[in-house]
């Protein structure tokens, strides 16, 4: 798939944040109506997340360019999701760019499984939220969290757990914050990267064997099926580690 063509702006959908909202009498005050909340509109990705979140995979800070989703994507036609969400706190993601997959052809193959022939698809399912931060999406569900090269300091623990996700995938490690989820319902699932068939993030050369990934799943949701049982307390002594 050749993500350098530039596609229709009906591929993909940009969601803005009003600067002001008017509803009721002009001039007045705004009152609470729907969606609507005094005084300011609710976050758009928090109105689609609200009706969409059970189908979609979040990508938090995901930058002014999505790029190297490769994982991304494993793990959203893995869980069988509808939607890409992309959220950041900059006034413009461009969605699409010469970088959007690390191996475009592998990709391609993945989502033309996955939309029956018509990869292409995919940027239908695409959700662009700029000017949304993290935090706005606090107690907001959905299915699966993925961050990459999260800034130093950034400590979105507490957000992302209100979210509920059942896989939390973080990228880019190296320089930078790592949100630790450990006895907060979450373990660290090595099997997890085999089932989804994860591929290492820019790892280090240095480091054979290295992903440069974390991956985080719920404790009340598995993965995988466990085949031999002689060594389910190794995976779980395995999953314990830092």
């Amino acid at each position: 798939m050749d993500v350098s063509e530039r596609y229709d702006t009906n591929e993909y959908q940009t969601y803005s944040y009003p600067e002001k909202v008017t509803c009721g009498i002009p001039g007045g005050k705004e009152k609470l109506l729907g969606d609507m909340v005094v005084g300011n509109a609710v976050k758009p990705a928090v109105s689609f997340l609200k009706n969409h979140g059970h189908k979609s995979i979040v990508s938090l800070g995901c930058g002014a360019r999505i790029n190297r989703i490769d994982n991304h994507i494993r793990l959203m036609t893995g869980l069988n999701l509808s939607y890409y969400v992309c959220i950041d706190r900059l006034y413009e993601i461009e969605p699409i760019s010469l970088s959007a997959f690390a191996d475009p052809d592998d990709m391609t193959e993945v989502l033309i499984r996955h939309y029956g022939g018509n990869p292409h698809n995919f940027f239908k399912a695409i959700k662009i939220f700029p000017e949304t931060l993290v935090e706005d999406l606090q107690d907001v569900s959905c299915a699966a969290v993925v961050c990459q090269r999260i800034l130093p300091y950034c400590r979105w623990e507490n957000a992302i757990m209100s979210m509920n996700p059942k896989l939390i995938l973080q990228e880019d490690l190296h320089g930078c914050e790592r949100q630790n989820f450990r006895g907060q319902g979450y373990v660290r699932t090595r099997s997890g990267i085999r089932r989804y068939g994860f591929k290492p993030f820019r790892p280090w050369p240095i480091f054979p064997g290295e992903y440069n990934m974390v991956f985080w799943r719920r404790k009340d949701f598995g993965v995988e099926k466990i085949i031999n049982k002689k060594f389910f307390w190794f995976r779980k002594l395995i999953e314990s580690l830092p």
